[in-house]
């Protein structure tokens, strides 16, 4: 115990030591990206990999400049991370839990520009106990890769606004546009930078040197190639974005708005209480704290206001539902709101609580792991998420037995077909939901070709309908049925029964 005693107090005192505090930073991501990731190991041990995540990784086995719903930059980061890794759900958790990492770091870096000393100790900690940086981070999606990327975007601005160096500029460059090639939720980061050069005094000088300049080349270079995939397919993206979050009524905008704000708060909560217990601001310092408009601390109040708010300007215009969870990269600068003020002091004692406390959340988490495992595979989970790799399995071996060929299709609704195809060794593609939208690889050339296997429950009539309509147009077809189980250490989930088609390739 004294030992563990020591390591966390020259832990706290490292963050606080300018000389030190970059090691000590390091240490800490690594531990916290080591520690969640054994969460998410155990805690998703009795379930299989997301419906979302099993789709991205399809369309790394079809290269594009574009994707029905996304950019395309995490299509490429998902191929060449599977590239070094096999394909298994631990190493898609060791993404996730490398990106916490790394984003947790750089919110440190970002906030050391407002905060230093306890209060800049305290900013991972905070941020550690936040739901966005652990357990939703811990699915690597659009959502969760923007953290980091966001995170430097915002250092890079703010360097290369203060120095106007060319290294920073090429910086800024290269994370915004990575940024906007995963999610096109970057703009609103975009327009916050442009707000902080408007109302900065340097932005003449900035201007005049060759720092914006080079940003900005460097940004278009790197997504001229998909706006012109997304002008030669007219868009897919923004048209699935307005199918499917347009609001329908008024009630259905301010009921996804009421969401957006109270599930953002709710998200941010953790940290905010922490910070009123052991701190104990001051009304005045409260007041101080979150609408600055001092020229120091001006950037940092639109860098984190911007992202939050307009985003409900446009969808007013645009009638356009928003979630909370697509606010996961925006609360970098949350400890910069709360402890900037200069009316604000954080002592070594309330920065050892506050630490104390995040690392006891960690670990509670950890210990709760099993348990949530266990209340997963009792209770299941949606979209047949549990029984993917099983279904996979008895359609591969159904394929074999009537192809010579390497699986290339797999059909049936979005998350089992998706899902399933992520654990076949022969690397599928999915057609899913029967939708060429949704795979447009997908080609009746291509099925004719290469053959399709079909994967339903046994209950989803609409699925089975699909199907047959296979079965008819190719008799070399074969139908079955299988009931599948998942086990968990020596335990059992509820069976669940599906329907496997094999259309192999004509002849």
């Amino acid at each position: 115990m004294n030992r563990l005693n020591a390591v966390f107090t020259n832990l706290v005192d490292g963050l606080c030591d300018p000389l030190r505090q970059r090691r000590a930073m390091l240490a800490l991501a690594a531990a916290y990206g080591a520690t969640w990731f054994a969460y998410g190991v155990v805690a998703k041990s009795s379930q299989d990999l997301n419906a979302d995540l099993a789709e991205m990784t399809v369309w790394a086995h079809e290269p594009a400049l574009g994707y029905p719903k996304h950019p395309p930059l995490l299509a490429y980061v998902i191929r060449a991370w599977f590239a070094v890794f096999p394909q298994a759900d631990w190493a898609f958790t060791l993404l996730a839990a490398l990106t916490l990492s790394a984003g947790l770091y750089l919110a440190f870096e970002v906030c050391g520009l407002w905060l230093d000393g306890e209060k800049r100790a305290a900013a991972p900690f905070l941020l550690g106990v936040i739901p966005f940086y652990n357990f939703l981070g811990l699915k690597f999606d659009q959502n969760s890769a923007l953290i980091p990327l966001w995170a430097l975007a915002m250092l890079a601005f703010m360097r290369s606004l203060e120095t106007r160096r060319s290294g920073w500029a090429v910086v800024l460059g290269l994370a915004a546009a990575a940024a906007m090639l995963v999610k096109y939720w970057s703009f609103f980061l975009l327009a916050a930078m442009a707000l902080v050069l408007l109302f900065d005094r340097r932005r003449g000088a900035y201007l005049r040197s060759r720092a914006p300049w080079i940003g900005a080349a460097v940004f278009l270079v790197l997504t001229v190639p998909h706006l012109i995939w997304l002008f030669e397919n007219h868009f897919p993206p923004l048209n699935w974005i307005g199918a499917r979050r347009t609001a329908d009524t008024v009630f259905d905008f301010m009921r996804s708005l009421s969401e957006y704000t109270f599930g953002t708060i709710g998200y941010a909560a953790p940290a905010v209480i922490l910070v009123a217990l052991v701190i104990h601001p001051s009304g005045k310092a409260v007041r101080d704290s979150w609408f600055v408009r001092e020229a120091a601390r001006r950037p940092a109040t639109l860098l984190f206001w911007t992202p939050l708010l307009l985003p409900i300007a446009v969808a007013v215009v645009k009638h356009t539902n928003l979630l909370s969870v697509w606010n996961e990269p925006s609360l970098n600068l949350l400890p910069v709101m709360m402890l900037a003020s200069p009316l604000v002091a954080v002592p070594r004692s309330a920065l050892r609580r506050i630490a104390a406390c995040a690392v006891a959340y960690t670990l509670i988490a950890l210990a709760a792991s099993p348990f949530v495992a266990l209340i997963l595979l009792e209770h299941g989970v949606e979209n047949d998420t549990a029984y993917s790799k099983l279904v996979a399995a008895a359609t591969e071996r159904q394929w074999r037995e009537g192809a010579s060929t390497p699986l290339g299709l797999v059909g049936g609704r979005f998350a089992l077909a998706n899902s399933a195809a992520f654990y076949m060794a022969d690397r599928p593609s999915s057609d899913a939901d029967f939708y060429d939208y949704l795979s447009p690889w997908a080609t009746v050339e291509r099925i004719e070709r290469q053959g399709i296997a079909i994967v339903c429950a046994s209950d989803d009539d609409w699925c089975l309908g699909k199907l047959g309509q296979y079965l008819a147009n190719n008799p070399a077809g074969r139908r079955s049925e299988v009931t599948l189980t998942r086990h968990w250490l020596g335990l059992a989930g509820n069976p669940r029964s599906f329907v496997i088609a094999t259309v192999p390739p004509r002849p």
